[in-house]
């Protein structure tokens, strides 16, 4: 019997320690969420956490009360940080991250950058540490959003906004980046180096309207080191068509027409035929 009542005992102590370390998990009101957004030559992450409205009202006798300081969410405050130097407004922010606060109003928002990332919520905001404050006017919603959100919109290789949305109000704040001057150095940077970037960097320069010619010319280094490359040729005869100069790049572009026909794969084959085929209508070729 004594035996008995030692293994029902034991039995009870290993219930309870199995009970003690069973996981409890309830769905979060406000739950967190982390957004990478690749963005000119870098990016712009987002953590906040995304409050809903439950039969609330978000803005003016609501959740965020107008004229006073919102941490742009729930819980810890919201953060931002930007991979590169942005400007918003003409100012210039340095790459980094801050804490992304708001002043909500009826006719007019204010969004503040702030160098404390640690605080919870606003409760312990300082004006003292804004790195910014800017102006933006909301725009009404036909239909209310029942969770707020954060989002990096309206994407361009310069220039994005960073929308929040919720209930029937959005606000924009535009993001304008400078990726030319980055890119630019770094082409610079690395056709000094051992493994020179000659194609993505004519490529560059085609696609933002810059001056051919040093772009050709880094084909020309590219094609010499590579002599049978269609690919070469390609962009080089796509480069001097734009340049106008029409019977070069149909000389090219018969040149990448020849050796692509050795390409065993047969997908890049028959992309590079018609490829070069636009290019030899657009220069004028005859059929």
């Amino acid at each position: 019997m004594k035996h008995a009542l030692h293994l029902l005992a034991a039995g009870l102590l290993l219930t309870t320690v199995a009970q003690a370390q069973t996981k409890f998990s309830i769905p979060p009101l406000s739950p967190t969420t982390h957004i990478h957004q690749n963005f000119s030559t870098s990016y712009i992450d987002l953590t906040y956490s995304r409050p809903s409205l439950r039969g609330r009202t978000a803005f003016g006798s609501g959740v965020a009360p107008y004229g006073t300081v919102w941490r742009t969410g729930a819980n810890t405050v919201t953060k931002v940080r930007f991979g590169e130097e942005v400007k918003i407004n003409g100012q210039a922010v340095p790459a980094g991250a801050y804490a992304l606060l708001t002043i909500p109003d009826a006719k007019e928002w204010t969004f503040i950058l702030n160098r404390d990332t640690a605080q919870w919520g606003s409760y312990e905001y300082k004006q003292a540490l804004d790195v910014l404050r800017v102006k933006a006017r909301p725009t009404k919603l036909a239909a209310p959003v029942e969770t707020m959100s954060l989002a990096v919109e309206n994407l361009k290789p310069a220039s994005a906004d960073l929308v929040v949305t919720w209930d029937r109000t959005q606000v924009a704040l535009p993001i304008v980046a400078d990726p030319d001057r980055v890119v630019m150095g770094q082409i610079e940077q690395a056709l000094k180096g051992e493994k020179k970037p000659y194609v993505s960097a004519a490529q560059y320069y085609y696609n933002t309207g810059k001056d051919l010619t040093p772009a050709i010319g880094w084909l020309d280094e590219f094609i010499k080191a590579n002599p049978t490359s269609y690919y070469g040729y390609y962009w080089k005869a796509k480069l001097l068509q734009k340049q106008g100069k029409n019977q070069e790049a149909i000389a090219a572009a018969n040149k990448s027409m020849e050796f692509v026909k050795d390409d065993k794969n047969e997908v890049s084959k028959a992309e590079y035929t018609r490829l070069n085929q636009e290019v030899l209508t657009a220069a004028g070729a005859k059929k």
